[in-house]
């Protein structure tokens, strides 16, 4: 997504739904999360199944893309319920929606809820993500 079409976090409000974003979970994306995680398990690497992080991992960077967030940006909690089995090749939506915001002097908290669906549209991982976003000059 290009730098204009994020929306920045100062203008999300509750309720605010960020458009759900759909791509293909590709072999080799779950090979790159796999290396990156040093992770060896026959379960993932003989099969086209994905870790749970892995879609969840992808999924929160596709989020990403759609916000301007700050420099400083600090993760302070999140939740995730993996409700399915992914492969690769199977087409992720991932819906979110701004749940909580509060601001405090050149402080703001948000929290993202979401849910990830595969092509049939059935959930698959839902969770939230908080956030603490320092007020830095744009």
């Amino acid at each position: 997504m290009k730098e204009q079409e994020k929306i920045h976090y100062k203008q999300l409000e509750v309720g605010y739904e960020l458009p759900c974003i759909n791509y293909k979970l590709k072999h080799s994306m779950i090979n790159a999360y796999l290396k990156a995680v040093k992770e060896d398990d026959k379960l993932y690497r003989d099969s086209k199944l994905a870790p749970p992080m892995a879609v969840a991992a992808y999924a929160m960077n596709a989020i990403s893309d759609s916000v301007f967030l700050p420099p400083g940006i600090i993760y302070t909690h999140g939740e995730i319920e993996f409700l399915s089995r992914v492969k690769a090749g199977d087409v992720i939506s991932c819906c979110s929606r701004v749940s909580q915001k509060l601001n405090r002097g050149d402080v703001h908290f948000m929290t993202l809820d979401f849910s990830i669906f595969n092509q049939n549209r059935e959930a698959v991982i839902k969770g939230k993500t908080g956030f603490i976003l320092p007020e830095k000059s744009d």
